[in-house]
């Protein structure tokens, strides 16, 4: 007994000397906060119905699924620390660790049933999530969401406190990778009933179950900051290294390797491809991802351009070779919608679809534009401005594509550079005529990316309003991964042959962060940030 005393009189004594023998240093990677940016506020951290980039990251942080994704995108284990899958792929079965928890003072314990909760809401119907469609390859999940069946047919069930199982209605290959997304996480009924439809939109209507938590005192500053800090009632498999992240939302980083050189951010996305370069020559660990398509967008609901003929004159007129003669650094020529990578049914897309299905040059193509000016009763043409990124490759090319046409169809058109968040504002508010922009894939199927253009799609930038082309999404959103292959190839031949969007180039994804951190997740296809590995030095 008196040795116990004289230790941890010693530890006391040490510790008012500032000494670190029996406490870690304030320095340690333990006692660091990780800085990162946000674009743009988060919609919503209700994981079932988030469906942009900034909830993503801050959601991926705080809540936990039945499994997780490592830094090489393998299947680690999340709430489940164990599971069984049968021999046919459509039964598994979760057991979940004793000691998962939710956020709250209670620990109140995270159940197989809170797991049932978050895929019923996200199926729902009046839940409207986004992402539902996701989840179909569960079984009845279809007809809970598109026909409003009782949620109690859906292939989820708690077999017990701790077992979960899932049943699918056909074997899907990426299943557990599915199993890290938002739509999966699991919700506590009873805290969600308490909100009174408030789940998400504030600090205290979030209740998390992951590495990381809101603080819970001025944790979420709207359009300025989130601050998250370790959640003590975590028991994972591993626990989380930094004591939390400092999230600020929409701050200017266009300066982004100063501001991580400075302190000031620990890591950001890189925009421009002056910013790669810079990284690189400061030596500064990057990552990349190829998974950007870039090209000729259409507001097709513009007086001028929501004529069809107006559009494949315009494009029609295009000489590829020359227009992308100089393309900017660390891209290439893309000549289809849908990259080489995207996958459906567990195949490459582009292997089961053919290539190079872009609009080619064609010498009728001042008839096919004068005659949609006629049918639009124009005797002179109005101006037209094509917007761009003011960078110096991609200026290249919209001058180009100006000269171009220029020559080709006998009329003057404008370039107006922009830098790449007000291009991004002007698509989204659909404030433009054409657009030379990129469009980020956020996930490697091609259901997701084609789903973009959907009349009811929020992220629908060309304002596509076609009947025939909704019936194509529908018709693979109904059918099986296999069946809906040739709905899908449908599709983007409709986004080609009705000039939606023209291919050009692909580039990369790029991310840059400080020498002082190692471990820190960049998952691919905008699925977002993982902090819970990172390890910070002062």
């Amino acid at each position: 007994m008196l040795k116990k005393f004289f230790i941890v009189a010693i530890c006391i004594i040490f510790n008012f000397a500032g000494l670190s023998g029996c406490t870690k240093s304030k320095d340690s990677p333990e006692n660091q906060t990780i800085k990162y940016n946000l674009n743009n506020e988060p919609l919503t951290l209700d994981p079932q119905v988030c469906n942009d980039p900034s909830s993503k990251i801050v959601i991926m942080n705080i809540f936990e699924g039945l499994v997780r994704l490592d830094e090489n995108e393998n299947i680690v284990p999340g709430v489940a620390y164990s599971w069984e899958v049968s021999k046919d792929n459509l039964t598994y079965t979760f057991y979940l660790r004793e000691n998962a928890s939710w956020s709250d003072k209670e620990k109140t314990p995270v159940t197989a049933e809170d797991f049932v909760f978050g895929f019923r809401r996200a199926l729902d119907k009046y839940t409207q999530a986004p992402q539902a469609y996701t989840l179909y390859c569960i079984k009845n999940a279809r007809k809970v969401n598109l026909e409003g069946a009782s949620s109690s047919l859906l292939g989820v069930k708690a077999q017990d406190a701790r077992t979960l199982v899932i049943e699918l209605e056909y074997p899907v290959e990426n299943f557990f990778s599915l199993l890290a997304t938002p739509p999966t996480m699991p919700c506590n009924k009873s805290f969600f009933e308490q909100t009174n439809g408030q789940y998400g939109l504030e600090a205290s209507t979030v209740i998390c179950n992951g590495a990381f938590k809101i603080k819970p005192r001025y944790g979420w500053d709207h359009y300025n900051t989130i601050n998250l800090v370790e959640n003590e009632n975590y028991g994972g498999q591993n626990i989380p290294i930094p004591a939390g992240v400092s999230f600020t939302i929409g701050k200017d980083t266009y300066d982004a390797i100063n501001l991580i050189n400075n302190g000031t951010i620990d890591a950001a996305a890189l925009a421009l491809e002056e910013q790669i370069d810079y990284a690189k020559s400061k030596g500064l660990p990057t990552i990349s991802f190829d998974d950007t398509i870039c090209g000729l967008i259409f507001n097709t609901q513009d007086p001028l351009f929501s004529n069809l003929n107006v559009r494949l004159g315009f494009l029609k007129a295009l000489d590829r070779e020359y227009i992308l003669s100089e393309l900017p650094k660390n891209c290439k020529i893309a000549n289809d919608i849908l990259l080489d990578g995207i996958m459906v049914d567990g195949k490459n897309f582009r292997e089961l679809a053919g290539k190079d299905l872009f609009l080619k040059k064609d010498v009728e193509a001042k008839k096919y534009f004068d005659f949609g000016l006629e049918q639009l009763k124009l005797s002179i043409l109005p101006t037209v401005t094509i917007l761009c990124a003011d960078t110096q490759g991609i200026k290249k090319i919209a001058s180009n594509i100006i000269e171009n046409l220029n020559g080709d169809l006998g009329y003057y058109f404008n370039m107006e550079p922009l830098p790449e968040n007000t291009l991004k504002s002007r698509v989204k508010t659909k404030n433009y005529q054409i657009a030379l922009m990129p469009i980020l894939s956020e996930s490697n199927l091609a259901l997701d990316f084609l789903n973009i253009f959907r009349s009811d799609n929020n992220k629908n930038v060309a304002s596509l309003n076609s009947k025939d082309y909704d019936k194509l999404i529908e018709n693979a959103l109904l059918a099986t991964p296999k069946d809906s292959i040739k709905h899908l190839i449908l599709a983007e031949r409709y986004l080609n042959e009705n000039a939606i969007f023209y291919p050009m180039y692909s580039c990369k994804s790029f991310f840059a962060w400080s020498n002082k951190i190692s471990r820190l997740i960049f998952h691919r296809y905008n699925q977002g940030v993982d902090f819970y590995f990172a390890t910070k030095v002062k």
